[in-house]
């Protein structure tokens, strides 16, 4: 499994990655905003992890440095990948933070799994949200137009602003969350 094999820490991992998860959830909950110390602390408990399980990890022996680069490759990656989401202001810098050093702790494969059950779980529950209050149809028209008007003014505004609904957005990292724990009932983890 390349989680355990790169230094993701066993359950050890396991547990401080969900600890973190957990203190980025009720932080978005509760203010609506990640602060860069909880994404420094993810990235200092990843450091601790490592030197939890030792100096070489897996069958490839593989040094503290080389796992310690490939964290940080995969942190930068996985912001890039996303950053469009946060030009168009359609996602939060914190949470793309959290969800890099979610993608660096597990590895790329592990990580965008997680971020594509908490992207679906995010999904169901707009699309269930947006049913019950009937607004489903005026959203796909917001968003149709807002498409039209960027190609249209090749010019990109943040998503909320021009309709006077600030309120419209959701805390992803509770999702993301979610997407965990699904990922540690599906595989096995903490056992």
């Amino acid at each position: 499994m390349c989680y355990r094999r790169f230094g993701g820490g066993g359950w050890v991992g396991d547990f401080v990655l969900l600890f973190f998860l957990s203190g980025c959830a009720l932080s978005d909950l509760k203010t609506g905003k990640i602060p860069n110390v909880l994404v420094l602390l993810g990235v200092a408990s990843f450091g601790i992890t490592v030197f939890i399980r030792g100096p070489s990890f897996g069958e490839w022996g593989w040094e503290t440095g080389t796992v310690f680069i490939l964290f940080f490759a995969r942190i930068l990656f996985t912001a890039g990948v996303l950053f469009p989401l946060f030009l168009f202001r359609m996602m939060g810098a914190g949470d793309i933070k959290v969800m890099a050093v979610t993608a660096g702790y597990l590895g790329m494969d592990r990580g965008f799994q997680i971020i594509f059950y908490g992207l679906a779980a995010a999904a169901a529950w707009s699309f269930i949200y947006m049913l019950r209050k009937r607004i489903l149809l005026n959203r796909i028209r917001y968003f149709l137009n807002y498409m039209k008007n960027i190609f249209r003014t090749e010019y990109i505004l943040p998503y909320y602003s021009a309709s006077g609904q600030e309120g419209a957005g959701l805390c992803f990292i509770p999702f993301l969350w979610c997407g965990y724990c699904l990922w540690l009932a599906v595989n096995g983890g903490m056992v």
